[in-house]
């Protein structure tokens, strides 16, 4: 009987660990699903501001890209 029972509470803590680290990729995720969301509404913005103003649009299409 105390054989059982100690397995049970090995089990049940590898499952408690296990939700935790579950849970931890879950947050990290949200996290960054958060950051991609605010990242589009800025971009989407961006276009909207570049599709208003046509003459913006041609400046940045001459403009060089950051790596040259």
């Amino acid at each position: 009987m105390d054989k059982k029972l100690i397995d049970l509470e090995e089990k049940f803590a590898f499952l408690d660990h296990t939700i935790e680290e579950l849970n931890n990729v879950v947050f990290r995720q949200m996290q960054k699903i958060d950051e991609l969301e605010e990242m589009i509404k800025h971009l989407s913005t961006q276009i909207e501001q570049l599709k208003d103003n046509p003459e913006d649009s041609a400046k940045v299409a001459n403009e060089r890209p950051p790596h040259y």
